[in-house]
Formats: C-alpha cells, sequence, structure tokens
C-alpha cells in the first residue's frame, strides 16, 4: 500500500543572484525569469510525471509544495536533481534548488517538522548532492549563457517552456503540445521595468523615482504553526493572495496607475518601483489592507507571527541604477527588521507605521506655514541644520550643524530660536497654528522633550512634494 508523499522545496541565493545585476533591464530579467521558474518547475515536475497539476499545493515565492503519491518521489527527486544542476550551471551557482520529502503519516506539525529537519541537513552539506563531481576541476563560467536575457520584454502574452526543460522559456513556440502558462498574470507574475526612472516624470514636486519594497514578518513562522496540511496550504495561499491580488488592485488605482510598476511579487514579500510620491501612497494602502487581512487570518492576532509588515522605501539619486537602488534597499528593509518590525523606514529614518500619518500630517502644516503665512524659510533651514544629516532632498546638513548637534542636548530650547526666526507675526491664528505645528514636532520620551522622528521625514516629504531648496 503506497502512502502519500509532502515534497517541500526551497530556490535559495534569490536575493544575492538578483542584486547582482549591473543594469535595470538585467535587474528585471532576473527577478521576472526567476518568478516563473518557480511557478513553472512544480508544474512541469508534474506534467513529467503524468500527476494533475492540482497537486501543487503551494507554488510562488521561490519555493513549492507538492502532494506525491509514493512511486513518483524517486522520479521527482531524479528531475529535481536535473534543474538543481541546471539552474547552478546558468547562475554560476548563485542560485540553488534544495528540497525534502516525507510520508503523509502522523499529524501535521510532525509532517512539517521533518521536513525542515530534511531542508536543514541540504542546507548543511550542500556538496552532498554532487558527491565526487564536486571536487572535479570547473571550467571558466564566464561564457555562461544568461537566458533570463530579455524575458521581460519577450514574455509579453503567452509563455512556453520546453518539455523537461522549465528553464528555457519563450514567448511563441511551433509546438502546440508544449506546455503553456496562459499569461503570465495567470500566476501573479507582473512584468518588471526595464526602466523605472521613466517613471519619474509622473512624480509630483520633484522629479524622482525610488524603489518600495515590504516583508510580512515571521510568515513562515506563522505557516509553522498550522494544524493540519489543508490549513497549511489554505494560509500559504491567502499569503500569496493578498501579496498578489492586493498588491495588483493597489497598483492599478487611479492615483498609481501608470506611475509605479511591480518588480516581483512573492509569497510574503514585494517590490514596487515608481514616482517616489506614489510609493508612499502603495505603501499606506497595502498596509490599511494588510491590516484588516491580518485581523481576520487563523487564530487572529492572537498568534503575533504574520501580523506586522516592515517596509522601506529608498529614493533614487541623481544618475542611479536600479540595482544601486536595490542593494541599498536590501540593507535598509534589513535594518528595518532588525530594529523591532512592524516600521517603515523613509528619508534616513524608521517610523511605525502609525507616525508615517504623524509625518503627513506634520508636512501638511509645514507645507501651510510655508506658503499660505509666508513662513521664512530660514526656519526649516534651521530645524534641517539641527538634524544634521543629509536629507532626500538635496545637500541638508553642515560641519557646524553636527557641531551644534552634538553641543545641544536638549532639543526643546530650539524652540525659541525658531519662532524669533519666523519673525514678528499679529493676529492669533499664526500663533495658532505654530503651536500646534511644535507640539507635532516635539514629543515626550524618557520624561525629557525630544523632537520626533517624523518631523525629519516630514521636512524632506515637504521639500520633495513642493520643491524647496535646501
Amino acid at each position: 500500500m503506497s502512502h502519500q508523499v509532502f515534497l517541500y522545496a526551497q530556490f535559495r541565493g534569490i536575493e544575492r543572484f538578483v542584486s547582482g545585476a549591473a543594469t535595470n533591464g538585467e535587474l528585471a530579467d532576473r527577478s521576472y525569469w526567476l518568478a516563473l521558474i518557480s511557478e513553472i518547475a512544480p508544474r512541469e515536475c508534474l506534467t513529467g510525471l503524468g500527476l494533475s497539476p492540482l497537486l501543487v499545493g503551494y507554488s510562488g515565492g521561490g519555493e513549492f509544495l507538492l502532494v506525491l503519491p509514493e512511486p513518483a518521489v524517486a522520479a521527482a527527486d531524479t528531475y529535481l536533481q536535473s534543474v538543481r544542476a541546471e539552474l547552478q550551471s546558468l547562475t554560476g551557482s548563485a542560485v540553488d534548488l534544495i528540497w525534502a520529502s516525507t510520508e503523509n503519516l502522523g499529524p501535521w506539525p510532525i509532517i512539517w517538522k521533518r521536513l525542515g529537519e530534511g531542508l536543514r541537513r541540504k542546507k548543511q552539506t550542500p556538496l552532498a548532492v554532487a558527491g565526487l563531481t564536486a571536487f572535479s576541476p570547473r571550467g571558466n563560467n564566464s561564457n555562461t549563457k544568461s537566458v533570463w536575457t530579455g524575458v521581460t520584454t519577450s514574455l509579453a502574452g503567452n509563455v512556453f517552456w520546453n518539455a523537461g526543460d522549465p528553464l528555457h522559456l519563450s514567448a511563441d513556440t511551433g509546438d502546440r503540445s508544449a506546455p503553456v502558462l496562459h499569461g503570465p498574470n495567470a500566476l501573479g507574475v507582473l512584468a518588471p521595468p526595464v526602466d523605472p526612472a521613466s517613471l519619474a516624470r509622473t512624480a509630483n514636486g520633484k522629479r524622482a523615482w525610488g524603489l518600495l519594497r515590504c516583508d510580512i514578518d515571521h510568515a513562515l513562522a506563522r505557516l509553522n504553526k498550522a494544524e493540519s496540511d489543508e490549513a497549511f496550504r489554505y494560509l500559504a495561499v491567502l499569503y500569496k493572495g493578498l501579496v498578489v491580488g492586493e498588491l495588483e488592485r493597489v497598483v492599478a488605482m487611479p492615483e498609481h496607475q501608470g506611475r509605479v510598476a511591480v518588480i516581483y511579487s512573492g509569497g510574503d514579500d514585494f517590490a514596487v518601483a515608481g514616482a517616489w510620491d506614489a510609493l508612499l501612497g502603495v505603501a499606506t494602502e497595502f498596509h490599511r489592507v494588510f491590516r484588516l487581512f491580518a485581523a481576520d487570518l487563523p487564530g487572529g492576532v492572537d498568534i503575533g507571527e504574520g501580523t506586522t509588515l516592515s517596509a522601506a522605501i529608498t529614493i533614487a539619486a541623481q544618475g542611479e541604477s536600479l540595482p544601486e537602488v536595490w542593494r541599498a534597499n536590501a540593507e535598509t528593509l534589513e535594518s528595518v527588521k532588525s530594529s523591532g518590525r512592524n516600521s517603515i523606514a523613509l528619508f534616513g529614518r524608521i517610523l511605525d507605521w502609525p507616525a508615517l500619518k504623524d509625518a503627513e500630517a506634520l508636512k501638511a502644516r509645514m507645507r501651510k506655514l510655508r506658503e499660505s503665512f509666508r513662513c521664512p524659510p530660514e526656519v526649516f533651514n534651521e530645524l534641517e541644520d539641527f538634524y544634521g544629516v543629509r536629507g532626500a532632498a538635496g545637500n541638508l546638513g553642515s560641519a557646524r550643524s553636527r557641531r551644534r548637534e552634538r553641543a545641544i542636548d536638549k532639543p526643546w530650547r530650539f524652540h525659541g530660536r525658531l519662532r524669533r526666526l519666523a519673525g514678528e507675526r499679529s493676529g492669533g491664528e499664526f500663533d495658532r497654528q505654530w503651536r500646534i505645528f511644535m507640539e507635532a514636532l516635539i514629543g515626550e520620551a524618557s520624561g525629557q522633550r525630544q523632537l520626533r522622528p517624523a518631523g525629519k521625514v516630514a521636512l524632506d516629504w515637504a521639500r520633495l512634494e513642493s520643491g524647496w531648496r535646501g
């Protein structure tokens, strides 16, 4: 009597492979190619075994889960070994494929634990699969064929792949019996932009573009708590549906359409490039939807894992390429996740999500003081100098301001100087607006008043939006 077998696989090294791109087009092609491969490989495996594609329990985000009859496991292993060997050859060993399988015996937490232990052994013994061939002399990989080159622009319609070889894709083929995906969008794979800098022309205020990356915190840990394989697959599909489906809806909103483009969307994270102000709108809307989604997850918010979102927005400097912005954003996002998660990094500051709304309100108040009440620019220049850092809107800060920042340990003392720079005013409306502005700018922490980090974000936000010069 044969048993049902679960096979769980992961693609490793994706971040290293994508960030190793040298040009905008190459990064887009690498990202798109891998997104397609992670969807195609499990389906091709089942096609080669003569099994139904419905046995793909989950796929996307660089991993997949298959449900196989026990007699098909050996053939599946042989197929995945061939895919792994070719994948390492094509990418210069940058990307690897590891997998583990186990019988459907016992409760799901025990099954999942066995799968995790199997993957861990593969990670700890990377040369075990290669055997003695791992010690054979290898030739120069500099002439490795880049099969992903041009896939972003060429695979606009149906995507075909050769039977038994899912790594070589084409937009059309004479053999209509070849497997086909009815358009990449059927799998939630969106073609990323080859030149995101072109989207900067749609920005309001300063013509600048940037990159937004969001990652659901501890999503895998939440999946680990599933009590059955049905619950696991249901939750995994929920996360994927949120990241792919809701993201597609958000970027298609009238205020974002044509201004942003999806670089990738995986099982629990995504990246979007576009006009800097549109990225702020995408981040805010997606976080709003995610909060509603997290409240309705099985188990609710009582289970902390998988219910928070970390994000980072990096504004590109003049002439900066997408790979450069990608690498800088990856470091920033790692800082967000290391500093407590459930936050967003923007303009050199890490804010809790509620503080982003505070920054937006403070930005609007700054603009009102400057444009409606003609508040002198020296007020904002002085405030900018006090932060003593280089901001996103230009060359901000100086050696003098940095010395002043070290010398002054009580920021609330700055209030008097800023008020004097604002000049003599008659009428109570300005005083009222000024008081609200300063109360929003200065907070309380550990019994000592200090400038809130949202103030720096609001200042750079206002400068980019209005074109103020420092």
